[in-house]
């Protein structure tokens, strides 16, 4: 049975300490690693209760390099680029769903995401979501059945690679500098948070 404990890191901090990573170290995942990022997937809130996700875990070096050839990576590096040989995921988790009638299974399928995303970060692993993806291929590969959908596919691994933020409002696209570090716009707090009203961005004294 996967326990209920915490893991050290700080919720917040793990909130914020994650990026997504596209290279990753070589070192093994281990299988009660991976399950707790399932199981943290699982107790995530899904729209009416309606549960629709499943999830397939990957480890095996075989299929992983099949996946890989897959997967589409960072559309706005150019020229188009992919993790070298020795940095590519040893992990992934597919993210299925039951139903896409389900008028819900998108928010259910972020939120899964994102517990997986936060769960792996507090265990010191990286993790990049990826939806540009080849569903019908990953289908066979992985013999899911039609009854099932390939929503998306979450890469995991060790991080060799340690973006840095930069907090712009006039920019969405990330960029490698000329030492290959990863740098990613992100608008400042200040640009997104209104006070009870849109347009106050600092909260007003309440009178007494």
């Amino acid at each position: 049975m996967l326990s209920n404990q915490c893991d050290s890191m700080n919720v917040y901090d793990a909130i914020c300490s994650r990026r997504s990573i596209r290279r990753f170290t070589q070192q093994p995942i281990a299988l009660d690693v991976l399950q707790r990022c399932v199981n943290a997937a699982r107790v995530a809130p899904s729209g009416g209760n309606l549960q629709p996700l499943e999830y397939i875990v990957v480890t095996d070096p075989v299929v992983c390099a099949s996946l890989f050839e897959t997967l589409s990576w960072a559309a706005y590096l150019q020229p188009k680029w992919t993790p070298e040989d020795q940095k590519r995921p040893t992990a992934y988790i597919v993210i299925l769903v039951r139903e896409t009638k389900n008028p819900y299974y998108q928010r259910d399928v972020g939120l899964a995401a994102g517990n997986i995303m936060l769960t792996a970060e507090a265990d010191g692993l990286g993790s990049c979501m990826l939806c540009n993806i080849n569903k019908q291929k990953i289908q066979e590969l992985l013999a899911v059945p039609t009854s099932r959908i390939v929503d998306s596919v979450i890469a995991l691994g060790f991080k060799a690679e340690h973006p840095v933020v930069e907090e712009r409002a006039d920019v969405v696209k990330y960029w490698r500098d000329d030492y290959e570090a990863l740098h990613v716009p992100k608008r400042p707090l200040t640009d997104v948070l209104h006070f009870n009203e849109y347009g106050t961005h600092t909260p007003k004294r309440t009178k007494r």
